[in-house]
């Protein structure tokens, strides 16, 4: 049987930085609950897992945006699957709640970013009718010294797919 997609609960944060470990990042479980806390707040963002009796398999994050130069979208920030449960249909679910939830928020536009090094999910991303627009560089600026040192964060460990 598919897993459920539901919104995340708190008590999914230790399976969300289990996930996001898989995908590159280094994410403890108190940082993940101090995340999920503000995140579930948030009437501009949304963050659905794939339940699959009782545990979270995979997530998608989603930021409402309304910038000045383009239409308002829907920002995919996150998606993820256990990389066991991969190639089973749960990406796409995700997607397809992604897809619903920017249409409830009134968005006829869904957007995500990809690193260059994530090729399978190009492919999947293009075969779910997702246009590559761009190429483009990433920036970041710590504005303190301690927020200097965690500038790694922000760039997963990409290997061969993951």
């Amino acid at each position: 049987m598919s897993p459920a997609i539901r919104p995340a609960r708190l008590t999914d944060a230790a399976a969300i930085a289990h996930l996001s470990i898989q995908l590159g990042y280094d994410l403890s479980e108190i940082a993940a609950t101090d995340r999920l806390s503000r995140i579930l707040q948030r009437e501009n963002q949304a963050l659905f897992v794939a339940d699959a009796n009782g545990c979270a398999v995979g997530w998608v994050h989603l930021v409402f945006n309304e910038p000045v130069d383009v239409e308002p979208f829907v920002m995919i920030s996150g998606l993820v699957v256990d990389r066991d449960r991969r190639r089973q249909g749960i990406g796409r679910s995700l997607l397809q709640r992604a897809e619903s939830w920017a249409r409830e928020q009134g968005c006829a536009m869904l957007r995500l970013s990809s690193s260059v090094a994530r090729t399978e999910a190009h492919r999947f991303y293009e075969e779910l009718g997702y246009t590559r627009i761009k190429t483009q560089y990433s920036f970041v600026k710590p504005l303190d010294a301690s927020a200097a040192t965690r500038l790694h964060a922000f760039v997963p460990e990409v290997s061969e797919e993951r």
